[in-house]
């Protein structure tokens, strides 16, 4: 069985490092497409890699600190995006 470090290498090996949502060079994170707290796996299949800005925008993270530490202006969060972090408070 891999560690998640081999999974997380092999993944952005796969992806050439590159944010699979922006397509920004040099990329490091991976994210699991369906959480892990959602019945998601470590499947390759599940796994994708992304920048540290798309990672953000994605998972379920407070406005407040979206545009705090990435300096993003709330009216260029995308509406889905938007959405996401407000379900994240319900």
């Amino acid at each position: 069985m891999l560690t998640w470090r081999e999974i997380r290498h092999e993944v952005l090996r796969r992806d050439n490092r590159c944010c699979q949502v922006c397509g920004k060079e040099h990329s490091g994170q991976v994210h699991h497409v369906i959480p892990r707290s959602k019945g998601g796996t470590d499947e390759l299949s599940n796994l994708m890699t992304l920048c540290g800005k798309c990672h953000m925008l994605i998972s379920p993270v407070p406005e407040w600190l979206i545009t705090k530490l990435w300096g993003i202006p709330l009216n260029e969060i995308s509406a889905a995006s938007q959405a996401n972090i407000n379900n994240f408070f319900r």
